[in-house]
């Protein structure tokens, strides 16, 4: 839950609230450059205002209505001398009049304010001047102003002993509330909204009184809860019912829930909230979230930034937009943007610690990769998760420790196999790391709730131990990493209604897949690479069917790796059948095309002109060098294409166009493979 509760204590989620740790209240203002606030070159666009008290504008309004007034209390819960009746509330509330407590539908066009209706008062609606003329509230046994709200009490001959009042803001009515004689069951509250309340998840959520609202967000009814015994945790009681109006509020409260339990839950609740209002940027936020999962970076990207736009104060929202610059490939810059707010996170422990494993990331991402930073923070994540953990964490708190805890194994394992060591024997030390991520992943899955219907941690662990593997494709580990990762994924898939996760899943294992299929094609096991490739290549085409052609290049680069495959094999015409379509993904991205993705583009497509060219189909293996080397320029641009790579690619250009007795272009491309020659 985000919430405001003082410009100096900023929560999030269960997880906040649980450690009560308050936050400074520091600003971070983000100027508008185009569509997004890249900083590679606008680093200044970044204005620090520490000390600038910022309202967020995600507000919890539940306990702005007031749970019964003086009147209302003194009439609801007053006993007999010789005690009150204990009859079922069911039937109590059938003594009502008029009990037709429903969610109306018909008023949410375009989500206007719609809710539950009670004796034909609509909260949102209904004027509160007007009740005099509805037959059943032309009476009421008082009026009175609390808190600014009007607030008209009634009671029923048939239950002298409770009370049900409506409260107002600005003549319209905000609430209607049913003040039971005696706490009841909340079983019992269920039951009378049976048919209501059937499929609907509710929410928990603490008002301004020190009780517990069970709110059902879609039907604006809410069950107040008497205390319990233990500070803080409402019983099982129910002393209030309350209908109002539909609010944003608690579609947010519980889609950031829903993100320790359904991503597709989360993604819905969020799309609701927006319905209701458009600036909302918690919901923003969860859209980031659930677009980051499926490799969808250009959408996490739009929606973190909308939500900065509208509330720069909140540290998540920043580490988020971080998150999606990395993996934009724009690494630099998140590294600068990082520096410019490093202060908005480094005062909450678990948003300190997921800042250091952004910087661990980043750092081995980066142009001009830094694999001892990127070890070194890694460690420091880990130092610092230590200390937290002396204070025996639980709950969410020690879940969001613990996925912190494997990203930063995970990070340290790809970091050490791609570093170059002096002891070759250093290198393969990355698998240490994998075998104590998959320790964290189990305590992972172990700490999840249990209506969890997310996939096992295992999955990250068994995508990034292919990773590792790809710097040590001699390991004898890949097969056992590779069997895993099909069954496991095979698995979850099968049985999970969770569509957002399933299409995580599939992300991640394709990805992975392919990367297997290259390890396979290093080692001339071509069956082996066709299987990997081309089930790491169906996963990502579901995933990247309906998202921005940006983001379709791990699908053109899974074409691109068969293309190879299959060239290798001698099937020639297939393999350019498969560059075809990788050409076809590719074109579709055109001028938007990321230049790490560049660079990874252009590769493969070096390799497959060598192998087309000594099949005999000379011109189609010129026209594919020249693609790449087009490629490679764009990369070599943004610093991720090496010299080295420049110069064989021209090198086999001059060759090949010399062969066509194509005698300038020979001459023009060894000219450019000059200028990238290795120096002597």
């Amino acid at each position: 839950m985000i919430r405001n509760d003082t410009a100096d204590k900023m929560r999030i989620g269960r997880i906040a609230m649980a450690m009560a740790l308050a936050l400074s209240a520091t600003s971070y203002a983000v100027a508008s450059h185009g569509n997004d606030p890249v900083l590679a070159e606008n680093l200044n666009s970044v204005v620090n205002e520490a000390g600038t008290e910022t309202k967020s504008a995600i507000t919890q309004t539940a306990g702005e209505t007031p749970v019964a007034s003086k009147t209302g209390v003194e009439l609801g819960r007053a006993r007999k001398a010789n005690g009150t009746s204990r009859s079922k509330l069911a039937d109590d509330l059938e003594k009502l009049p008029n009990l037709n407590v429903r969610a109306d539908d018909n008023s949410s066009e375009g989500h206007k304010p719609h809710g539950a209706k009670f004796m034909e008062v609509m909260p949102g609606v209904t004027k509160f001047s007007e009740l005099g003329s509805n037959p059943m509230l032309k009476e009421p046994v008082a009026r009175e102003k609390v808190d600014g709200f009007d607030v008209a009490t009634y009671q029923t001959a048939t239950l002298p002993d409770t009370t049900i009042q409506v409260v107002a803001a600005n003549d319209v009515v905000e609430a209607i509330m049913i003040n039971l004689a005696e706490p009841r069951s909340e079983s019992d509250a269920r039951k009378v909204f049976e048919s209501e309340l059937n499929d609907v998840r509710p929410i928990w959520s603490p008002d301004e009184m020190g009780n517990f609202r069970e709110v059902f967000p879609e039907k604006g009814i809410a069950f107040v809860l008497e205390k319990g015994e233990k500070p803080g945790l409402p019983s099982n009681r129910v002393i209030q019912i309350v209908a109002e109006t539909v609010k944003s509020e608690y579609f947010i409260m519980r889609a950031e829930q829903d993100l320790m339990i359904n991503l597709t839950y989360a993604r819905d609740d969020a799309d609701h909230a927006l319905l209701h209002d458009q600036n909302l940027p918690g919901a923003d936020w969860i859209l980031a979230q659930t677009h980051l999962a499926v490799g969808d970076y250009s959408n996490a990207r739009k929606y973190v930034y909308k939500a900065l736009k509208l509330n720069d104060s909140m540290p998540q929202f920043h580490l988020t937009y971080i998150d999606a610059l990395i993996q934009t490939g724009e690494a630099d810059s998140a590294l600068r943007y990082m520096d410019a707010v490093r202060d908005s996170f480094v005062e909450h422990p678990l948003f300190a610690v997921e800042g250091v494993c952004l910087d661990s990331i980043l750092r081995r991402e980066s142009a001009k990769a830094d694999y001892d930073g990127s070890i070194a923070q890694g460690q420091r994540a880990l130092k610092l998760l230590q200390s937290l953990y002396e204070a025996k964490p639980q709950g969410d708190v020690y879940l969001a420790a613990k996925k912190l805890e494997l990203r930063a194994d995970l990070s340290i394992a790809i970091a050490v196999a791609q570093k170059h060591w002096k002891n070759a024997s250093d290198q393969e030390k990355a698998f240490e790391w994998i075998d104590a991520a998959s320790v964290v992943a189990k305590e992972i899955d172990a700490a999840r709730p249990e209506d969890s219907q997310l996939p096992t941690a295992q999955i990250d662990v068994l995508a990034t131990a292919i990773d590792v593997c790809l710097e040590l494709p001699d390991s004898d580990k890949v097969d056992n990493y590779v069997q895993k990762l099909k069954v496991t994924t095979e698995l979850y898939l099968r049985k999970t209604l969770d569509e957002v996760s399933a299409a995580s899943v599939r992300w991640k294992a394709g990805r992975a897949l392919v990367a297997a299929s290259r390890i396979y094609e290093a080692r001339n096991d071509f069956k082996q690479a066709v299987s990997c490739g081309t089930k790491g290549l169906e996963y990502l085409q579901i995933v990247t069917e309906y998202r921005p052609a940006t983001e379709r290049v791990p699908a053109a680069l899974a074409q691109l790796q068969l293309g190879v495959i299959l060239a290798k094999e001698g099937k020639v015409d297939e393999g350019l059948k498969y560059f075809d379509k990788a050409n076809d993904l590719v074109g579709q991205v055109g001028d938007n095309l990321r230049a790490r993705d560049s660079a990874r583009l252009g590769a493969p497509l070096v390799s497959a002109a060598s192998l087309y060219w000594k099949n005999g189909k000379k011109d189609e293996g010129v026209d594919m060098l020249e693609s790449a080397v087009k490629l490679l320029e764009k990369g070599y641009d943004g610093g991720y294409t090496k010299d080295e790579n420049l110069y064989v690619a021209y090198s086999n250009l001059s060759t090949m166009c010399k062969g066509l007795k194509r005698t300038d272009d020979a001459n023009k491309y060894k000219k450019l493979a000059g200028q990238y020659a290795p120096q002597k």
